[in-house]
């Protein structure tokens, strides 16, 4: 406004004056104007920063599905040990997040795995699962390539526990029996009994027909984790797989679900993920990695002896008591 006045008076002096009124109403239909044009503007910056999300459900809906080649063999038992040999991993066009590992989960053994943050802890679990395939290398199941089973029959095998249990609004029943049928109230409740649950649920008025509430609000994290271990150990798994089942809870709670944990191990074979060095030091086997590699590996003794990477985390209070 302020150069359209000057250039304004500059071409025509004379008419100047007489100009101003018009000017006036421009100046405030302008000022009117402003707020929407600023809108505009910051309409356009959430639609720029929406337009990454939108490209990627696009090709969440469009784009090629990765199909998991499903092996022929059915696993009947699971009778030696989980073997990596050599195993690669990476994201595609990103860095290897493990690299030539070598390392064996033994039949009804409890084993541990430890190390900083972005050492490929989860990323082995996630290839247990299945839910990754190894870049190079390979993992055999009793001797036999993981690709060779059918998938089915290989994680029925396994019970799993995360970080964070999805609890849903429903009966504190259903929760353990997560949508699968055929369970009858007595091993449903057997389940709760080994996962440590079965006391607290019972002091429910309405006990396992309690509703919990949408995300399990009417539960403490402690009891929510051992609600997520009895619904693991409902099917009789023969694997139990623990990632990091106890790092977000306080002390008393850490306390009853490592109750949990050890009674559900029992005749087990279980890989667990922690940072509590009171849930480590128990394992028969400790596999320490960083790097995306296996730095060490032994009993707890063994490793505090080695002083190397092990000796260092818990001296440094990294593994906490």
């Amino acid at each position: 406004m302020l150069g359209f006045i000057l250039v304004l008076k500059a071409s025509d002096p004379d008419t100047f004056a007489s100009a101003l009124p018009t000017l006036g109403v421009y100046a405030i239909a302008l000022i009117q104007l402003l707020p929407a044009i600023a809108n505009v503007g910051r309409t356009r910056m959430q639609v720029m920063s929406a337009m990454a999300d939108a490209e990627l459900v696009y090709h969440s809906l469009y784009g090629p599905i990765s199909e998991h080649k499903d092996g022929d063999i059915f696993l009947e038992s699971f009778r030696q040990s989980i073997a990596f040999e050599g195993l690669t991993f990476a994201h595609q066009g990103r860095d290897h997040l493990l690299q030539d590992v070598d390392l064996t989960f033994e039949k009804g053994k409890k084993t541990a795995l430890v190390g900083p943050s972005g050492a490929g802890k989860t990323t082995i679990i996630n290839l247990i699962l299945g839910l990754f395939e190894p870049t190079g290398g390979r993992i055999n199941i009793d001797g036999r390539s993981l690709q060779d089973y059918k998938t089915d029959s290989w994680l029925g095998k396994i019970g799993f526990v995360s970080q964070d249990p999805f609890i849903f609004h429903a009966s504190v029943a259903d929760n353990i029996a997560f949508s699968r049928t055929g369970y009858s109230p007595e091993s449903i409740a057997n389940a709760a009994k080994v996962a440590n649950a079965d006391g607290f649920i019972n002091e429910f008025p309405e006990g396992y027909d309690t509703i919990v509430g949408e995300h399990g609000m009417k539960l403490s994290g402690g009891q929510q984790q051992r609600v997520a271990i009895a619904r693991a150990v409902l099917d009789e798994p023969e694997i139990l797989i623990f990632d990091e089942a106890t790092s977000s809870l306080d002390g008393i709670s850490e306390r009853l679900v490592q109750e949990a944990i050890e009674t559900a191990s029992k005749d087990r074979t279980v890989i667990i993920i922690a940072h509590r060095l009171s849930t480590i030091r128990r394992a028969d086997k400790i596999i320490v990695l960083d790097q995306g590699r296996v730095a060490e590996q032994g009993t707890h003794q063994e490793l505090l002896e080695k002083q190397g990477q092990y000796y260092s985390l818990v001296t440094s209070f990294s593994l906490k008591t």
